[in-house]
């Protein structure tokens, strides 16, 4: 009879509880409905409850009494509806706020530019985040073409495509390198001469108007090419006779411009010297030649105290000179260098007289053009060296 009464009091219980699920069925209420129970291990649901989760009521996630396909990514919960989302000035991101955010605190965010969406400029504008300062250089706004996302200070590139305004505006030897102490004088844009931005080197140099100054400031054989040890002596600036930036070739040549002697220049190899059968001299070019023409000789001045006087002009240059050279070779050597050094052959000493009819000898009247005037007074022009008749 116990037996009996303690089957029929459990089929009893077991028929209420399939009566209640059955109404609970039947009014739409899951049976899930009910809170967990103490001691739930979440960390079975692939969502563990850590941080700020784990003190909130099941009920701000599990909304409507739903425990399943409740949403595990972070911004599907956190938008604003279910829970709270970002502000509205929160910068442009992808919806895994955990790539910043922990889960104990909003606060405190370590910052990912791995998921930042928009340009660099939509954050660092000095406003949401550090922006350029006031002595940025010039440039675009596309703060990665330069910098980082570690820090702002060690900029790994300069991308020169992003920067705006002139070279010199950072090029200046403060912000960037500038020009060196040997630098050519210019007022020209680096890029008017460098050419990449890659590397200083192999410069296209363009005289006008890069170059500023004479031509010798930099043609001093350092900064740029200079005169070669054969270049004649001249204190003229290059442009005097070299017209062309491009070639040394093709000077014109200014003598007005030249220190030195002739023969410096004129020596057979610098420039075209005397011919075989040249007068033999030791004098200068300038002293018979002019600048214009060879041929077109001056005329010479003897300034030698052995010079007897000008002939007459048919005298040419031979007729004393008779070995083509300057030293002349006398005739008569121990008369030299009066008249009868040359012209001792043409005295007649008979012809020539002095006091008491007594003939002269030649040492006595050796001065053709001035003896008889000296010793007899006489006003005599016979014996004139530009007189030819004597």
């Amino acid at each position: 009879m116990a037996n009996s009464k303690i089957i029929t009091s459990y089929s009893i219980v077991k028929i209420i509880r399939l009566l209640f699920v059955f109404l609970l069925i039947i009014v739409g209420t899951p049976l899930h409905a009910t809170e967990p129970s103490i001691g739930f291990d979440h960390f079975s649901t692939g969502f563990p409850l850590t941080g700020k989760h784990a003190f909130i009521d099941c009920s701000s996630c599990h909304t409507g009494g739903q425990f399943k396909g409740t949403p595990l990514d972070c911004g599907l919960c956190h938008n604003g509806s279910r829970a709270p989302g970002k502000h509205p000035q929160h910068l442009l991101s992808s919806n895994t706020c955990d790539d910043c955010h922990t889960d104990s605190t909003w606060k405190g965010a370590k910052f990912d530019h791995g998921d930042v969406q928009g340009t660099c400029e939509g954050c660092h504008n000095n406003n949401i985040a550090i922006g350029k300062s006031a002595s940025h250089i010039l440039s675009s706004p596309t703060c990665e073409d330069c910098h980082n996302t570690i820090t702002f200070n060690r900029v790994g590139k300069v991308d020169h495509a992003s920067v705006i305004g002139t070279c010199s505006s950072c090029h200046d030897g403060v912000t960037a390198i500038g020009k060196h102490a040997g630098h050519l004088t210019t007022t020209a844009q680096c890029d008017d001469c460098h050419l990449s931005t890659n590397t200083w080197r192999g410069a296209g140099f363009n005289h006008p108007p890069s170059a500023a100054g004479t031509c010798s400031s930099c043609h001093n054989g350092v900064t740029a090419t200079g005169k070669n040890a054969g270049h004649l002596l001249t204190n003229a600036q290059c442009d005097d006779c070299h017209f062309s930036t491009n070639t040394w070739l093709g000077a014109k040549f200014d003598h007005n411009a030249i220190t030195g002697s002739c023969a410096s220049c004129h020596n057979g190899s610098t420039a075209t010297g005397k011919n075989s059968t040249h007068f033999v001299t030791t004098l200068d070019c300038s002293n018979c030649h002019t600048t214009n023409n060879w041929l077109q000789l001056l005329l010479f001045t003897h300034s030698s105290p052995d010079y007897p006087g000008d002939h007459r002009t048919a005298t040419l240059c031979v007729d004393c000179h008779t070995t083509n050279n300057q030293v002349i070779a006398w005739p008569f050597t121990q008369y030299k260098p009066e008249c009868a050094g040359c012209h001792a052959s043409d005295y007649e000493p008979g012809e020539h007289k002095g006091p008491g009819d007594v003939p002269l000898l030649i040492t006595d009247v050796m001065d053709c053009s001035g003896s008889c005037h000296l010793k007899d007074g006489l006003e005599s022009n016979e014996h004139r060296p530009s007189d030819g008749d004597w």
